[in-house]
């Protein structure tokens, strides 16, 4: 899959103020995994710097999101989160699982979060859609980087890309290494429009009686056919559009 570069390069920022950065179930889980405790002094200035516009030229690829970081100092520094990918086999089983099943299909083709996909992907095909806090791996070249915790410049990319999951949540399967599915398909009951009609082409008097030919059946002494056929060329006779 292409790496994708957000805003073209350019700053990202969140709006408003909550405390919590993410709404929907993928972005709460790689924020919450970046940053394990969101009550921190330096989780608190990662939300400020997010909101401040300090993170730029973030790009998501597969198993690994990279930014830089301009620190409350000025200061640049590059940031990355990286994980280990959703293992081929156990995605490709849980996409060709969930076709033609509404929501799941959905998430699966990145057009919405969802729990459950998650929850299927684990329980029948023995792989984690998120990692784990334990699994995320996060550097930063700022002084204060470490191993376990989560610096303000790792929280900052970290929020800004929960963000940016609700807003386009194929970003997260892009991180995790999941080709999006192909979208479900529309209603297969819902016919195509109908083409237009071709111009009438008015046939002959009598066309269809001789086409079905003789009747054997005998009116007046004729056969009933032909008697039809008399009556039809009267009939067509008396039309207003044959005065």
């Amino acid at each position: 899959m292409t790496p994708r570069l957000l805003e073209h390069g350019g700053p990202l920022s969140v709006e408003g103020h909550a405390e919590r950065i993410g709404a929907g179930p993928w972005a709460r889980w790689l924020a919450s995994a970046a940053v394990p405790d969101e009550g921190t002094h330096r989780a608190e200035r990662g939300r400020r710097l997010a909101r401040a516009g300090a993170v730029s030229d973030a790009t998501v690829a597969e198993g690994r999101i990279t930014a830089r970081v301009t620190g409350s100092t000025g200061n640049e520094y590059d940031v990355a989160l990286a994980a280990d990918t959703v293992r081929a086999p156990a995605w490709e089983a849980a996409a060709r699982a969930v076709r033609g099943r509404g929501p799941l299909q959905a998430a699966a083709a990145g057009e919405q979060q969802s729990v459950q996909l998650a929850h299927l992907i684990e329980t029948r095909f023995g792989a984690r859609l998120a990692p784990t806090a334990k699994e995320l791996r996060r550097s930063c070249t700022c002084p204060d980087d470490e191993s376990i915790g989560a610096c303000k410049h790792v929280a900052a990319l970290a929020y800004v890309v929960a963000d940016a999951i609700d807003r386009d949540p194929s970003l997260f399967l892009l991180w995790r290494g999941c080709p999006p599915v192909d979208p479900a398909p529309a209603d297969p009951w819902r016919a195509a429009p109908l083409p237009q009609p071709r111009p009438l082409r008015a046939l002959p008097t009598a066309a269809v009686l001789r086409r079905l030919g003789r009747s054997g059946i005998r009116a007046g002494g004729v056969d009933l056919a032909d008697a039809l056929e008399r009556a039809y060329e009267a009939f067509a006779a008396t039309r207003p559009d044959r005065a």
